[in-house]
């Protein structure tokens, strides 16, 4: 009877710790089963001082596919590395006659260049469904430290935050 009671209690408290108050679902978080705008995901956030920067990745994540301009930095950013790769080649080359050895580092180091600025460039030109998956996420994440930070603190906390 000891032993049943024992894990009756243990199966209680790992339901009531793991209990979730925020929910992420379809672009949207949830605070018991009522929506909640993104100003008050922000407050929540510092309130309890996790999951903020994860927050502004989703956002800005989000931005990218409402605002699709927003990736045009982006890919100046990454033609501009494109760029810096063959002037490397070319100032080195101008420097007068290098040793092989030099002469390759030379054209590895201009070549990595261009390959890390085509990585750039080419996340630019990445589908919504892809920015809308990192956006979701990281959204998710928010969730789930929000949840943690909550069944650290306690529920008085969060409705003082709310205001309820």
């Amino acid at each position: 009877m000891k032993l049943l009671t024992t894990i009756a209690a243990v199966l209680i408290s790992i339901s009531a710790f793991s209990q979730s108050y925020v929910k992420y679902e379809n672009q949207s978080f949830f605070l018991n089963e009522e929506t909640i705008e993104m100003r008050d995901m922000k407050r929540l956030t510092r309130q309890y001082r996790t999951g903020g920067q994860n927050l502004s990745n989703g956002i800005a994540s989000f931005n990218t596919v409402k605002y699709p301009v927003s990736r045009v930095p982006l890919f100046l950013g990454g033609a501009s590395v494109v760029l810096f790769g063959p002037l490397i080649v070319l100032i080195a080359s101008e420097s007068g006659p290098a040793s092989a050895p030099d002469q390759f580092s030379t054209v590895l180091t201009g070549s990595s260049f261009v390959v890390a600025g085509g990585v750039i460039m080419s996340r630019s030109f990445l589908s919504n469904e892809k920015f809308i998956k990192r956006a979701d996420k990281q959204f998710q994440k928010v969730a789930d430290k929000l949840n943690e930070a909550i069944n650290q603190q306690g529920i008085k906390k969060l409705q003082k935050v709310m205001g309820q």
